[in-house]
Order: structure tokens, then sequence, then C-alpha cells
């Protein structure tokens, strides 16, 4: 039957492969051939996966609906919407609720839409206003776009935020029950004076209902990227994992939506674009027991011995230089549309580190003083206290490090068998991506990371493809810059 578990033995009972039945052609009159897919494979059956895990785009709160706005003008002389900008005295991206000046019974508002099949767990705030005591501000949840009452109720809003002139107020607002929309309100019954009074709201985040720990401190809260892989994948039930299997990290993402239909192989690559522990891309796949994994590159696998006079033959296209760089500047912009970069002395950025230039007297690259990279992520935050945004920065590290690392590629074919780091032997067929090589009796016996393999059961030969493939880093960057596009203050 389609999508049914199919195991491949090999002698002593070994396990070779594990996959599913993915078609069942036939191809003869009296036989069938099964066509087979690994279990990675199963991410991309989960087509419609939705999350707000947390959110500081301002572009998404937006004007009230129309039923909304009448329903208002019955009651306020006037509606204001509410515009994202930079505010004036903290120079952070931030919303502002206006009133004009003279108007009567204004009142200003924004709604958030975290969509379809996600709801609100809670909304940090930093509040400013330029007021009198007589203005009333609230940030509330809805159970539709629609809903004029109910935003004084502490299950869903919280109290008013200006109690005196020019009031202040920071927290985090978590309601009592589940609901998609969010208003942020901002309105006098009276006449505003002379001039404009304004609601300011800094470092705005939503967080959404998925039960994750929230790290990090406020207002810089986000999540692990451990812990929304963790996420993604409990979501494919035919899959496993455990503690050991995905590696623990401990940067905060301070910005994830996947607001559109998404399957979980995106998610996992868009996650895995910002790096792992090692500062490099995790390597991630599904292994015996269909159990996922995402680990740092050399953390896991085994390290095979083979040698040339016996059952291996090796290509080698060399070292490759275009990869190597000796520093690398991020250029980014921040949740108001400010362009600023990072980058390593000497590079000509807003903020410059040595975190971001490699002095490794061994890199070809650092025989070119100033043999910079340039490169474009999309948004980045800037996080409280800081005058850089260190997601960016942290992303720089990671393409660095990318760039110059496996900077030799080639092939090694192994038939027959294959002898591991402990002495033991095994057939050829076991390795596998992940797993490191050493060609024992060659002028080089340094360890070769195997980014790929094939299988040819007739010949009993294994190709491992060694180092990174030519469209590795253009695919890396290609996510990061897809899950740095929405990332604002």
């Amino acid at each position: 039957k389609l999508f049914s578990h199919v195991e491949l033995y090999g002698a002593g009972n070994t396990v070779f492969y594990e996959g599913f039945i993915n078609g069942i052609p036939q191809v003869g009159a009296d036989s069938i051939q099964l066509n087979l897919s690994g279990w990675v494979s199963a991410l991309d059956k989960h087509e419609t996966f939705r999350q707000i895990f947390v959110d500081r785009d301002l572009g998404r709160w937006g004007d009230a609906s129309r039923e909304l706005r009448i329903a208002f003008l019955a009651i306020f002389n006037s509606v204001q919407s509410a515009n994202a900008e930079t505010d004036t005295a903290s120079a952070l991206p931030a919303l502002t609720l206006t009133t004009p000046a003279t108007e009567v019974n204004p009142v200003a508002l924004a709604v958030y839409d975290a969509g379809a099949g996600s709801t609100i767990d809670s909304i940090y705030y930093d509040m400013t206003s330029i007021s009198t005591s007589s203005h009333y501000g609230f940030i509330g949840v809805m159970s539709d776009d629609k809903q004029t009452a109910g935003m004084t109720s502490p299950a869903t809003a919280t109290s008013d935020l200006i109690t005196t002139t020019n009031g202040t107020a920071s927290g985090t607002f978590t309601p009592t029950s589940d609901y998609r929309y969010a208003q942020a309100r901002f309105y006098l019954s009276g006449t505003v004076g002379s001039v404009d009074q304004s609601m300011t709201l800094r470092r705005l985040a939503v967080f959404g209902n998925h039960g994750l720990t929230k790290r990090g401190t406020a207002p810089d809260q986000g999540y692990y990227a451990s812990d929304i892989i963790s996420y993604a994948i409990s979501q494919a039930t035919s899959l496993n994992y455990s503690t050991d299997s995905i590696e623990t990290t401990t940067f905060v993402i301070p910005h994830l939506t996947f607001t559109d239909d998404t399957t979980l192989r995106s998610v996992i690559e868009q996650v895995t674009a910002l790096g792992g522990n090692a500062n490099v891309a995790n390597d991630w796949g599904v292994y015996e027991g269909r159990e996922f994994y995402w680990r740092s590159p050399g953390s896991y696998g085994r390290t095979w011995y083979v040698r040339r006079d016996q059952v291996a033959t090796s290509s080698s296209d060399g070292p490759d230089a275009d990869r190597r760089v000796a520093g690398i500047k991020i250029n980014y912009t921040d949740g108001a549309g400010t362009s600023l970069s990072v980058g390593p002395p000497g590079s000509n950025s807003d903020y410059e580190t040595t975190a971001l230039l490699d002095s490794d007297t061994d890199n070809p690259a650092y025989r070119i003083p100033g043999a910079y990279k340039s490169e474009t992520i999309g948004i980045a935050p800037v996080e409280n206290g800081y005058s850089y945004s260190r997601l960016a920065l942290n992303a720089g590290i990671m393409i660095l490090n990318e760039r110059n690392r496996l900077d030799w590629r080639g092939s090694v074919s192994i038939t027959g068998e294959a002898e591991d780091e402990n002495g033991n032997t095994f057939p050829a067929a076991l390795i596998r991506a992940g797993d490191r090589i050493v060609v024992s009796d060659s002028g080089d016996t340094t360890e070769r990371t195997i980014v790929s393999t094939s299988y040819d059961h007739g010949s009993l030969t294994t190709t491992a493809s060694i180092g990174a493939t030519p469209d590795s880093l253009e695919a890396l960057l290609g996510q990061l810059a897809a899950v740095t596009d929405l990332i604002g203050q």
C-alpha cells in the first residue's frame, strides 16, 4: 500500500534503508515496481503549516475593517489610522496613534490579525504618550475584526495605559482566552487641545499560542531555534525526535512568523539558515527509526578510514578559493526601514567588529588585505541597549564560517567495506551524509565531510561527495534572506 513503511536489510540484519512506498507502477504482465521515498520527504507532505512564533512587524498592525470604522463613527466623531514610523525620542521603530488638534471625540485605531489558524498568547508593549490624563489608551484582543465592545475587560484588554499627563507604561498583556485579532486604541471623550496628541507603542511584539517557553529578557524575548525545530517536527506525527537528536541552541530569534501555508521542510530550512551553536548551518535529516536529527556538522556520525590500494578511488576538484573571504559585511534595515551595516574593521560599516574578520593565516583570502564580501539579508531588529543588530552580526559570523569551511571539493568511491574510527568494518552502504572520511594512504589524510552519497548495489559501491556543493552557500543565503525579510523591531 502507498505510504507503507519499508526497510531494506543487508548482512547481519543491518538496516541499509528506511522509507515508504510512494508509487507502485506495473512494469510487466505479472510484476510491479516499488518506488520509495526516504522519511525526510514526509516533511513535504505537510503543506499547510502556519504559526506566529513572535511578530515584531509593525506593518501587520493595519487599519480597522470598514465595519469596525462605521461602528466607531457611531460613537466617535472621527476614526484615525495608526502610522509605523521612527519614534523621535528613542529612534526606535514604533506604532503611533494620533488624535489631531482641535478634534472633538476622536479615536485612533490599529488592528492586528494573527491569521487563520493562529491565535495570540501575549503582547509586549513599551508605551509613551503626548496626552492629557483625560485620554484613554488600551491594547486588547478581539474575537473578530469588527468588535467595538469588550475592550475594557481585564480578560481581553489592558487597563487604561494613560492615567497621567504624558503617561508612560510598559509590560506584557496576556489575555485569558485565545483570540485571533488584537486592537490598539487611543481616544478622547472631549476636545483635543491646540496640538496633536499621540500614543506611541515601541518594541511591540505579538507572541503566538504554541506553548513554547519564551527565551531571553523583555523587551527582547523570542525563541531558540531548537525549540522551533522541535515544535515543527512535532507536527509531523510520522517522525520522532529526542533531546539528543535536536541540538539545543542558545541564540534568541527575535522574530519569526509563517503567515501563509508553508511546508514543514521550508520551516526547517528557514530556521536552519539562522545557524546553530557552531555558527554554521546545522545538518538535518531522518535516519533510523524515523528519528529526525538537527545537529552541528561534525558532532554526530562516524569517521571512515579507507585505502586507495584496497577499496577506494578518489577524484578531487581541489581547494576552492572562490568561497574564501577574509571578512564579511552584512547590510540590513531596521524596522523603520533605515539602512544599516555590520562588518570587519575597514569595511565602511556602521558598526565594525573583528568578529566578522577571519584572521587565519592559512586562509588564502587572508593574503589579500581587505578581501571582504558584502551580503544583504533583509530586516533585522536592533535589541535594547545595542547600537547594531545582533541578529545581523550572528548571520555574518555564520556566513563567514560557511564560506571558509569545506573549501575542498571532490568525491571518493568505496567498494565493499570500510573501517570506522573504532576499527570496526561495515558495508560501504552504511556510509552516509554527515560522516567524515579519511583516505589513509593518500598524501593528505585530512578528515573530509561527506555532504551526499549514492549507492550502487550491483557493484556494492558508495560514492561520497566531499566538501561544499557549489550551490550550498547560495541556497543558504536565499533561505536567510527569506527568514529575515519580515524581521522587524
